[in-house]
């Protein structure tokens, strides 16, 4: 089993790949490419459009992350070998290190076959204060999963929560598919949990 981690990096736009799972944001996190238009006492052509409005933040990035717990909420090391019927939690999270909410968030998770979604198990968390550093410690991610998955299930139809699965592919937020959008609060972690069983 192998577990994913990146850094997102630019300005949080479009899309960013990291393993089997994808993070989508809409809104811009530290600076954006907007157009600004402005005058120089009244003479329109004396300030040329800038390129860039740099948004003003604490903090330094998103961080976007991928872990896998057994049902109990062991984490499941690297290289691990699991027998074939267990129950595994996988979470992703995004750990908002800055001062301004990211709005309209999407995490998008395809599954690999030997992965069996077990159903009801989809929860979504944004209750936790960001992590001291960038990189989350295995007791700041113990407190993360904890969190996430004392959280009530949501639906896993396509309905009015963040969060939904169709075959092997979990998405929450509203870029992929018509879920209710979802946002990552300022110095928090936006985290989501399922559980799956190996065959």
């Amino acid at each position: 089993m192998r577990l994913w981690k990146s850094k997102l990096r630019g300005f949080f736009q479009g899309l960013i790949v990291t393993g089997l799972s994808a993070l989508f944001v809409s809104g811009a996190a530290l600076a954006a490419p907007n157009q600004g238009t402005g005058d120089v006492a009244g003479d329109g052509a004396a300030l040329v459009d800038s390129n860039v409005f740099n948004l003003l933040s604490t903090g330094a990035a998103l961080t976007l992350v991928k872990r896998a717990f057994l049902a109990d909420g062991t984490p499941i090391t690297t290289g691990s070998t699991l027998p074939t019927g267990t129950v595994v939690k996988f979470m992703i999270y995004v750990n908002n290190t800055s001062s301004i909410q990211i709005s309209d968030v999407s995490m998008r998770d395809v599954l690999d076959p030997l992965f069996l979604y077990q159903a009801g198990t989809i929860k979504v968390d944004n209750s936790v204060a960001k992590c001291a550093a960038v990189a989350c410690t295995p007791a700041e991610e113990a407190t993360i999963f904890a969190a996430a998955d004392g959280s009530a299930a949501l639906s896993d139809a396509v309905d009015a929560d963040v969060a939904s699965i169709a075959g092997v592919t979990v998405d929450a937020g509203n870029q992929n598919v018509a879920n209710a959008q979802m946002n990552a609060a300022a110095d928090s972690v936006l985290a989501l949990v399922f559980s799956v069983r190996m065959q």
